[in-house]
């Protein structure tokens, strides 16, 4: 099983990506794309509600409504928009992108494997129990893992 250390020098060996940020996130729920904003990500926790600019890492706290069952969300911060809820409990991501892809592979025993695929070139990113989600912005150029310990952002270079 992978630490967040070999977690980090895996992202970081992906060629044509590079991190962005990375933090913990206590009482993570849900997390969503905005399209027609593709670097910014609403993050909903029980603890408070933020949109994060991935081009950046700048975080900002924000007002949303949600719905849990719709897998939908409304933000002040990406106004006029429906954004679609992934996260603990429901939703999915993009899995794929014009030239990357990633394979979630949940084992008997609840071990998850996550796999990135770009430029001919397979990396396994995630291992361990405590996987929620991950994904590719609507654009392509961004990417987001995440589990127990936190969200990991990283963007097309």
């Amino acid at each position: 099983m992978m630490n967040c250390i070999e977690m980090m020098d895996a992202f970081n060996s992906i060629q044509g990506w590079k991190v962005v940020t990375g933090f913990s996130v206590g009482g993570f729920e849900w997390l969503a794309f905005s399209k027609k904003d593709p670097s910014k990500m609403l993050i909903i926790s029980s603890q408070k509600i933020t949109v994060i600019d991935c081009s950046t890492g700048v975080l900002e706290e924000c007002d949303a409504d949600y719905d849990e069952e719709a897998l939908i969300a409304y933000s002040d911060s990406l106004p006029d928009e429906e954004l679609s809820l992934a996260g603990l409990y429901g939703g999915q991501l993009r899995q794929e992108t014009e030239s990357a892809r990633v394979e979630v592979i949940t084992s008997e025993n609840h071990i998850t494997k996550a796999f990135f695929f770009s430029e001919g070139k397979q990396t396994l990113i995630f291992d361990n129990y405590s996987f929620y989600t991950c994904g590719f912005s609507y654009d392509g150029n961004y990417f987001v893992l995440a589990d127990d310990g936190g969200i990991d952002i990283l963007k097309r270079v």
